[in-house]
């Protein structure tokens, strides 16, 4: 075998080398990227049967749900704060801003009674 037949062997060997570390690579970024999907999928389903036994325990005392309920209880305080800065009030439907003396909430269309009334 001669050099050059040497040369071309060892390029071709080279190039598939090159070429299955890359779609290694390839395949590794995909698998990496699957794992962040399903990990996000379990967190998702995780915090969906976390809000189902809250919901359905709510009314108990253990020290998990009454700090659940202080913080739903803040952020409730926060965003009447923040609607009564914007001039207005949460809809008791949708949660969205209704500006003082509207009928209805302009995002969900829910007719407003007293919300307003203190």
């Amino acid at each position: 075998m001669g050099f050059l037949d040497e040369l071309s062997e060892g390029i071709a060997n080279t190039t598939r080398d090159i070429g299955k570390m890359a779609q290694n690579a390839g395949d590794m970024t995909k698998l990496q990227y699957d794992k962040k999907v399903k990990e996000s999928e379990l967190l998702k389903l995780y915090e969906k049967l976390g809000r189902k036994y809250y919901e359905e325990h709510k009314d108990e005392e253990s020290e998990e749900i009454k700090e659940i309920t202080a913080v739903h209880l803040r952020l409730k305080e926060i965003s009447d704060e923040i609607m009564s800065l914007k001039g207005g009030k949460a809809c008791p439907k949708c949660g969205a801003l209704v500006k003082s003396g509207s009928k209805f909430c302009s995002a969900c269309g829910e007719k407003i009674d007293d919300i307003f009334e203190e």
